[in-house]
């Protein structure tokens, strides 16, 4: 079944949305070439998204996309559910970022396919189109396109959006910009939101509100990181510690975050001798540079890859072995918080039983961080010194530590069944 479609990007808007692409583009050519060729990351996607990769052609396939790293992690439960739901149906995943590809292969004997989403130029859409054939296509959280959703639009192929949030600043960029983005979001079959208050923000757009499902965030649905007590020890042992050793993981870091974490450390480890820190970068590459830092103010650091014995700093150079080693902590940081990168999930550390605390930015988890705050599950900082009070707070408090940890494990499984309501409002345009 159908329900009332959108409009697309009429004739007028979509001449004069390529022919500013275009500008754009030729302008900044002599600019974008060197940058796609000297750059490692970008070299290998810059082609692959302009549609020069190989993808076998399929008949009536679902095509899941997510943007990157944090979003693909989200799409894992809608992945398997879907697999679930329907065995034999062809599933072709799409990323956008080199890092959110590299962790799509983590569900590739769940997909028949794993490609790169396509630039919003004309024929880079319709060549990776025309090859992956979907019956339908499911985005995950944002990544909007006019010429691709027109695209699909027009050859009637239903489009739905899963998991769908818009922060306050992404609502202010596309009220600013609604001519173009008002049309992208009409053409949308259907769509799946966060909660009522981002239902609101997609209902300012026009959007017959028969087309939006709260079904939740399908964030408190990804596995928990189940770790038996014989891996924990075993993990414990791998990295030097004792029962009774603190740890404080610092997960999906950003740079100047490090920073601030290191100079945090380097006071408390005055009151508490045996306390240790894993730092997790949200891009690995950059651990040698946290390395650096760590050397700055004399403490002893090593990088995960090649030794994963803990002195006083452990330093994580390669992806999804956060969720491990959230299971490790004592308190558990979440990362791109206190500088302005909107925040990390937070339900990571908390679905295993952890108390968190964040910086002053968290705008892309905006609910989730407010209620994990006004239930106990989450402390909020806004600068280095109150991050070390609450450290202090927390070390020296193993009760109220474990208070929080429950709370936010409470938290999470209250809040589950996000998938299933997904799945349930799919089934329409299959």
């Amino acid at each position: 079944m159908y329900l009332k479609r959108g409009y697309p990007l009429n004739n007028f808007q979509t001449v004069v949305y390529n022919t500013l692409q275009w500008f754009i583009i030729v302008v900044c050519l002599p600019i974008l070439i060197p940058f796609a060729l000297l750059q490692s990351k970008r070299k290998q996607t810059f082609f692959k998204r302009l549609g020069f990769q190989k993808i076998p052609e399929y008949q009536k396939s679902v095509w899941v996309h997510a943007l990157s790293v944090g979003e693909v992690l989200s799409a894992f439960p809608i992945i398997e559910a879907m697999r679930e739901k329907w065995p034999n149906k062809p599933i072709v995943f799409s990323a956008s970022t080199l890092s959110g590809y590299e962790m799509a292969q983590n569900i590739r004997n769940q997909v028949n396919e794993i490609i790169y989403y396509p630039y919003d130029i004309i024929f880079s859409a319709r060549w990776v189109t025309q090859k992956v054939n979907p019956s339908l296509f499911v985005l995950v959280e944002s990544d909007i396109w006019p010429n691709f959703l027109t695209y699909l639009y027009r050859k009637k192929i239903p489009s739905i959006l899963l998991n769908a949030r818009l922060s306050k600043e992404s609502y202010k960029g596309y009220r600013l910009l609604r001519w173009f983005m008002q049309p992208a979001l009409l053409t949308f079959s259907g769509i799946c939101t966060q909660s009522k208050i981002q239902k609101r923000r997609f209902e300012t757009f026009d959007i017959n509100s028969s087309k939006i499902c709260v079904s939740g965030n399908v964030k408190f649905d990804q596995k928990r990181h189940q770790i038996s007590q014989n891996e924990m020890e075993a993990l414990k042992k791998e990295s030097g510690l004792t029962g009774t050793t603190p740890v404080i993981v610092a997960g999906s870091t950003h740079a100047g975050e490090e920073k601030i974490l290191i100079e945090v450390f380097f006071k408390l480890i005055k009151q508490y001798s045996n306390l240790k820190m894993i730092i997790v970068p949200r891009d690995p590459n950059r651990a040698k540079d946290v390395l650096a830092i760590c050397s700055s103010h004399q403490l002893s650091a090593s990088l995960y890859s090649q030794q994963k014995r803990i002195e006083n700093i452990l330093i994580v150079d390669q992806m999804g072995i956060l969720g491990k080693l959230y299971a490790l902590a004592h308190i558990a940081f979440v990362g791109g918080s206190m500088i302005p990168e909107g925040g990390h999930n937070p339900l990571e550390p908390a679905s295993v039983a952890k108390p968190v605390v964040f910086g002053a930015d968290m705008h892309d988890f905006p609910e989730v961080s407010r209620r994990m705050i006004n239930e106990g599950a989450a402390f909020q900082v806004q600068d280095s010194n109150e991050l070390f009070r609450i450290f202090c707070v927390l070390l020296d408090n193993t009760n109220l530590a474990n208070q929080c940890g429950n709370i936010g494990l409470r938290i999470v499984k209250d809040s589950q069944g996000a998938v299933q309501k997904s799945i349930n409002f799919m089934v329409n345009y299959l």
